[in-house]
């Protein structure tokens, strides 16, 4: 095969794999070569974070850290980093009568599942393309795989001071999915330059201070991570009787999107799938009172396809309680 063929090839299946993120409703599609990142100011900035204890109680952040830096590790003969940009915006987040929110991400349906199954057509495609089975591996937020900066090698976007991908033509609230592949393709020839400039809305509107200066934080310290990661408290110390009434002008029950909702770039997000806001209008019925009467068997019911499984109605009460 001749190098004109070669290029051709690469160009048809690329083109191909475009066309399906297109008919799919991915935002964007981009793809990076997949080389280790050790070494790499990526690299750097995560082992600070680890080493200054910025993980909080995630242990998954400090397990495989290998596999992390190196595609090779998770696909052996990897070549190539597909990143796709699948959007999540509704409007913002989700608030009760009592002014209790839910983070915009957590309103539909287990995101991993819905971009996955997606992902898997494009990775089947690839295999028949290239006749080679067990050639592509796909994930979405759930394996040691620095999709971020995946995503900024395949000139997407670039990291915000808030720590979020920030695309210019899909603005901020976008999932990230990946498919990792034998298979050569077109890599992106630049990256996007930084858009943030002098603003710092977003460390404004972080109210612990997790983001404690431009590109660093503090997980611990982050209202994502205490209503979702951070362990239950004792048994013995948790709350378990209402006393109405309660409100609450502005309270996170579940996430916490203030930097995010901070931040200019919003003004770009794509219309979020239908199947990221499925739950909305249910879940703004839902007052503090209406969490504390459920049943565990009417949780699971109801959202035991959702984000907010992750978290549980245990831990959902104490958020409310707190």
């Amino acid at each position: 095969m001749n190098a004109e063929e070669t290029i051709s090839g690469k160009e048809k299946l690329w083109n191909g794999i475009l066309e399906m993120a297109q008919q799919m409703g991915f935002a964007a599609c981009g793809c990076a070569r997949a080389v280790p990142l050790s070494g790499s100011l990526e690299e750097q900035q995560y082992m600070q974070a680890h080493e200054k204890g910025h993980f909080g109680r995630m242990e998954y952040l400090r397990r495989n850290i290998d596999k992390r830096m190196d595609p090779a590790l998770l696909l052996p003969g990897a070549k190539s980093v597909i990143v796709f940009l699948a959007p999540f915006s509704g409007g913002g987040p989700c608030i009760s009568s009592d002014g209790l929110r839910i983070s915009e991400y957590a309103l539909g349906e287990d995101y991993h599942k819905v971009i996955k199954d997606k992902l898997f057509r494009i990775a089947s495609f690839i295999e028949d393309s290239i006749k080679t089975k067990k050639s592509c591996r796909v994930f979405t937020d759930s394996a040691p795989v620095m999709e971020r900066a995946w995503a900024v090698r395949a000139g997407l976007g670039f990291i915000g001071k808030n720590n979020f991908l920030i695309s210019p033509q899909a603005g901020i609230k976008n999932f990230i999915g990946t498919v990792i592949t034998v298979a050569e393709l077109p890599y992106a020839d630049k990256t996007v330059p930084n858009g943030c400039g002098q603003c710092s809305r977003c460390l404004d509107a972080c109210t612990g201070k997790a983001l404690y200066s431009p590109y660093s934080i503090n997980a611990s310290k982050c209202m994502s991570y205490k209503t979702i990661e951070a362990p239950l408290e004792d048994a013995d110390n948790e709350r378990t009787t209402y006393d109405p009434p309660v409100s609450y002008s502005y309270k996170w029950i579940f996430g916490c999107d203030d930097c995010m909702n901070a931040c200019p770039w919003n003004r770009f997000n794509k219309p979020g799938w239908k199947e990221f806001s499925v739950n909305c209008k249910v879940l703004e019925g839902f007052s503090a009172k209406g969490w504390m009467d459920m049943a565990e068997e009417d949780f699971n019911e109801k959202f035991g396809n959702s984000p907010l499984l992750r978290a549980g109605l245990k831990k959902i009460r104490q958020n409310i309680l707190r």
